[in-house]
């Protein structure tokens, strides 16, 4: 696309060309990151800034975090916590408005404490905010044009049209990535669901065919979990099973996964693990259960845990084995509030950043 040039003598429709354009490849992005990313592309091609950063709002504490940074010593500023009302950005979440600031030595609202922390020099701001619901969640903040001369009103103007489009956006693509982890996700435990389950057994198995590596699985279910229902009401097996998978999740590592497989019944996972490993995953478990009763008496609860090692050629009968397992156990013996953007949309962006980060498959130790 053809860059747009702020100061040229050019007619309303170039313009709205050039806008419409850049708002169709903003929406166009699936993830909020790479939201986040063609929304910054576009303002350092039309502002020339030295630097630009969008800042989003910790809406408990009022924070803001440089979530995305662009220019110089951006290294510096990433993940760097601005709190609440600092500085020209706090202003402007606190007051949900857009702002110019042509000399910030005039301006008693400016901070120095960034400047000093990288060595940055700031001569000149413009930001506006990120809302949603009338809700600010964001700035979008840009520092120094490349020629030295002051941001103007124009610019603010045309920087708070493109923050609107970005804030839909946005807005789209958390909403985008909530309905993909409702098809993953069970709505009251917060643990995979079966589909979740089958899509990553069948994954997993074709990893150990071709390395060779071991594979082990382990179902949990609590036992006569029905009379804890009967005696307690549904809202006490409802935590019951939500402690469970706390627990479950305390006990593996960040490779293996937790799977609601139905009813009080999951299945943990667990790449390159051996039988014996399993073993000790499923004594931590059940001592982890057991110490849980141990402090809340009134309602008692335990466990059964099956453990099987995959055999690759073999692997379409193990939860036919897993339920034998619990079986013979027998014998023997979050939900998280996913409408509020505002306040999960950072948490939602590092689980996409971390998914892009290379991940180990390491034995266990």
């Amino acid at each position: 696309m053809e860059r747009f040039d702020m100061n040229a003598d050019t007619d309303d429709l170039v313009r709205l060309s050039y806008f419409v354009e850049m708002a169709k490849g903003i929406m166009q992005a699936r993830t909020i990151d790479e939201t986040l990313q063609k929304i910054m592309h576009h303002i350092g091609e039309i502002f020339t800034p030295l630097n630009w950063s969008i800042l989003l709002k910790n809406p408990k504490s009022g924070n803001l975090n440089f979530s995305l940074v662009v220019g110089q010593n951006a290294s510096k500023l990433r993940g760097l916590q601005l709190p609440a009302g600092e500085g020209i950005a706090g202003w402007i979440a606190d007051t949900g408005e857009p702002l110019i600031v042509e000399d910030v030595t005039k301006d008693p609202r400016f901070s120095t404490r960034v400047d000093q922390f990288t060595g940055f020099t700031t001569h000149s701001i413009i930001g506006v905010p990120l809302k949603s619901n009338e809700k600010v969640f964001g700035v979008i903040e840009l520092i120094n044009k490349l020629n030295g001369e002051p941001f103007t009103s124009y610019e603010l103007k045309v920087l708070t049209t493109i923050a609107d489009v970005a804030a839909i956006a946005i807005e789209k693509a958390y909403y985008y990535r909530v309905l993909k982890r409702l098809a993953t996700i069970d709505a009251l435990t917060g643990a995979h669901n079966r589909g979740a389950f089958e899509r990553a057994y069948a994954r997993e198995v074709e990893m150990c065919k071709r390395y060779g590596t071991p594979l082990s699985l382990i179902m949990v279910d609590v036992d006569d979990f029905k009379s804890i229902n009967d005696l307690h009401g549904h809202p006490a097996g409802d935590d019951v099973l939500k402690n469970l998978v706390e627990m479950l999740g305390d006990c593996v590592r960040k490779v293996d996964a937790v799977f609601r497989y139905g009813g009080d019944e999951f299945v943990i996972l667990l790449p390159s693990t051996t039988r014996d490993q399993a073993l000790e995953v499923k004594r931590r478990v059940q001592q982890r259960v057991d110490y849980q009763n141990s402090l809340n008496p009134a309602i008692p609860w335990r466990v059964s845990v099956g453990v099987h090692a995959v055999d690759t050629n073999g692997h379409s009968d193990v939860l036919e084995l897993l339920d034998a397992d619990l079986y013979r156990e027998k014998e023997k013996k979050y939900s998280r509030n996913i409408e509020s953007m505002e306040e999960h949309l950072e948490d939602m962006l590092q689980e996409e950043r971390s998914k892009l980060r290379p991940k180990g498959r390491n034995r266990r130790g």
